[in-house]
């Protein structure tokens, strides 16, 4: 599975993000939020901009370590594996790999359905399949 957002039902609210950051550090910042959503408005109306994991599986490749696996259809982190070489946070084509202190914060679609999924509004996001 793989989170789907569909632009034209987003209204950029960016609650997403303050679940995905509350969920997985305790806190509501869409800066510790493992997807991007940018809202811009101008003369065309409204433009969302937006990174999701699309499991291109670039990270899991990157990490000479093994840290970073792809199990049971979603992403997996071992922090006790992670050389913080950060060579992860580079092969994301989608730049939402964040660092942390020891280790990175990465989707793993919480485990199931998403914390994301279950708070937006609009049911722009959605898990999907993979493709």
């Amino acid at each position: 599975m793989v989170l789907k957002l569909n632009e034209e039902l987003c209204i950029g609210c960016r609650l997403c993000q303050l679940a995905c950051s509350a969920a997985k550090e305790g806190v509501f910042n869409p800066e510790l939020a493992r997807l991007k959503i940018v809202s811009v408005y101008d003369e065309s109306g409204l433009n969302i901009n937006s990174s999701v994991c699309t499991l291109c599986l670039a990270c899991v490749s990157a990490c000479p370590a093994g840290a970073i696996a792809y199990e049971n259809e979603r992403l997996s982190f071992r922090e006790s594996a992670c050389t913080d070489c950060g060579l992860c946070l580079g092969a994301c084509p989608e730049g939402i790999i964040k660092a942390r202190p020891h280790g990175v914060a990465l989707c793993d679609l919480c485990g199931g359905t998403p914390e994301c999924v279950e708070w937006c509004p609009h049911n722009a996001l959605t898990n999907g399949e993979v493709g």
